[in-house]
């Protein structure tokens, strides 16, 4: 096997990515050493082999995952989940396919022709970014719902201490104060998924890079707002429950 033929086979894999290269030409080699050549052409043909087999693989287990990241999720619409497990399902049978096809090349310019499909699927790019950012959507929407609930629990209990006497202008600011958090968590959050759930491989880099970046900084900041609220709500119970001679029944709170 001639040096530029070794050089060839093992810069198709660069950084654990496979990528296609142009063909380089094969010099023939003398008797003296065609056995050991032979042997060597093997050895490199199906060490790049089982490399391709392995990211494809590595890809095949992040689809899995997030199929079952879906699966179990408490907050996702069935709407979005039948969207993402559509998505998922074909990709890993795309994945599985190719997976027959690597497997069954026979020669260097079949193995590079399939290596150069292993991004065409854009599971980290696109895929994988895109279910778990409609994942905390359906998520940081549930949580909204669920403290503006909340919200209704304490503001009763706030007009309860202030039928009792007491004086209310600071629980009642904080409950505002959560109140506009809660509201500005939902308006971030809510768009996001069916912003990024349609995007397709084929929508990289755009207008898929710049979606997911959005996505990505709007959940950021949904979630900033959640922890605001929460915040705001703590003290309003620490409040209500230092009252001098609490005449309300926090067991509600529980």
């Amino acid at each position: 096997m001639s040096k530029r033929t070794r050089l060839w086979l093992v810069a198709l894999v660069v950084g654990g990515l496979f990528v296609a290269l142009p063909g380089a030409a094969v010099a023939e080699t003398d008797s003296a050493t065609s056995d050991t050549a032979v042997v060597d052409e093997h050895t490199d043909f199906d060490k790049i082999k089982r490399r391709a087999l392995n990211a494809i693989e590595k890809r095949m287990a992040t689809v899995a995952r997030l199929a079952h990241h879906v699966e179990s999720s408490k907050t996702v619409t069935d709407e979005h989940a039948a969207k993402l497990l559509h998505d998922l399902r074909a990709a890993h049978e795309g994945l599985e396919e190719l997976v027959r096809k690597v497997k069954a090349a026979a020669t260097p310019e079949e193995l590079r022709e399939l290596i150069g499909m292993i991004g065409d699927f854009k599971i980290y790019q696109v895929l994988k970014p895109k279910v778990l950012q409609v994942l905390a959507s359906d998520r940081i929407v549930a949580a909204t719902r669920h403290l503006a609930k909340f919200s209704n629990t304490l503001e009763m209990l706030i007009e309860r201490a202030a039928e009792a006497g007491y004086d209310v202008e600071r629980p009642k600011y904080l409950l505002m104060k959560m109140r506009r958090n809660i509201a500005a968590a939902h308006e971030l959050a809510a768009p996001v998924a069916d912003k990024v759930i349609d995007l397709q491989p084929e929508d990289w880099p755009d207008p898929a890079k710049e979606a997911l970046k959005e996505g990505h900084r709007r959940l950021r900041a949904a979630v900033e707002h959640l922890h605001v609220a929460r915040k705001k709500g703590r003290q309003i119970v620490h409040w209500l429950r230092n009252l001098a001679d609490p005449t309300i029944d926090l067991r509600e709170l529980d």
